[in-house]
């Protein structure tokens, strides 16, 4: 065969299926023939998060660079967790903002559930764990000696994966914080709490004929809603959501993101999903976790769309996780 022989000192030339200026087609993405950057765009059926249409950053922008809101409610920096010596998050610094849903996604094991329960310090209640670092809620560092916990934990209020309602009657479970921290001044001031918890919660409707009844007795996504009411009673400014719907069917998971969305107006609201879907539908800044350190952090949409890290985009495309 004959074979071009490149001159001393002279490149050989690419193929034309590599150079800069050819198209690229089937991914949504193309660069013109002048050169023009790549830029992400819709396809028919919504967004493209194929592999394929990953838009590429420099190495070093590929930091969190989200991290932090203006006037958060919580103010989270260089926080370590360690479980009897074994690091389990690393050095991770987040904001939370006022009157929005941060949700927080990843593989199991990655540090999610551990951040939350920094929070409002439920690892003080683990054996062996320790957290390093500074955690903010308005200004005031949560371990602080003079802080009290029992307080702490009323203005953050907690719902977990499986839900929980006291061996109790409906209205007693919804009753029982503001009794505990005196927040009624009379039996009808009680009864107004509970009420407007319960409405607030989507429930008082399904159960006002039968507020005696015990809260055991409730469908699943009914004690859910029940727990989320007992949580809002005593006024909480945060609101913490250990994957709320794992355990429910679908209706009733709309109707919590639902209840998710109209929260928002007065709380914020930190929530671990292992639902890509269901993050992107609810939230609205998205927190991506990965063997305990925070690889991306910003706007749902920008997060879902156009992923800044490689971890990131492998995982809300199904490569891993």
């Amino acid at each position: 065969m004959n074979e071009e022989i490149p001159e001393p000192g002279r490149a050989p030339e690419e193929p034309q299926a590599r150079r800069g200026g050819a198209a690229r087609e089937g991914n949504g993405l193309g660069r013109e023939e002048d050169g023009a950057p790549l830029t992400r765009q819709r396809a028919d059926g919504g967004l493209n998060l194929k592999p394929s249409g990953r838009v590429s950053v420099p190495e070093e922008a590929t930091q969190p660079d989200g991290a932090t809101v203006e006037n958060p409610v919580f103010s989270c920096r260089d926080v370590n967790v360690f479980y009897s010596g074994k690091q389990a998050l690393k050095e991770v610094s987040l904001d939370v903002g006022r009157r929005q849903v941060l949700a927080m996604i990843g593989p199991s094991g990655c540090g999610k559930s551990t951040f939350l329960r920094c929070l409002n310090r439920m690892n003080d209640t683990i054996a062996g764990a320790r957290v390093t670092g500074h955690i903010h809620l308005d200004g005031r560092d949560i371990h602080d000696e003079s802080v009290d916990v029992a307080q702490l934990r009323a203005r953050i209020g907690m719902v977990f994966q499986k839900p929980n309602p006291f061996p109790k009657s409906i209205y007693d479970n919804v009753a029982y914080g503001p009794r505990i921290h005196g927040l009624a001044r009379s039996r009808a001031h009680l009864d107004d709490i509970v009420c407007s918890s319960l409405t607030r919660a989507g429930l008082w409707e399904e159960v006002k004929d039968r507020l005696s009844s015990p809260g055991t007795g409730l469908s699943g996504g009914q004690q859910q809603r029940l727990c989320i009411a007992r949580t809002i009673a005593v006024q909480p400014e945060v609101i913490l959501m250990d994957e709320p719907c794992s355990a429910l069917d679908p209706i009733a998971t709309a109707r919590i993101e639902d209840l998710i969305d109209e929260l928002r107006e007065s709380y914020a609201i930190v929530i671990v999903t292992h639902s890509m879907q269901q993050a992107a539908r609810v939230s609205q800044r998205t927190a991506y976790f990965h063997l305990g350190e925070l690889i991306e952090v910003g706007n749902t949409d920008r997060v879902f769309t156009n992923p800044r890290h490689r971890l990131t985009e492998d995982y809300i495309t199904g490569r891993f996780g």
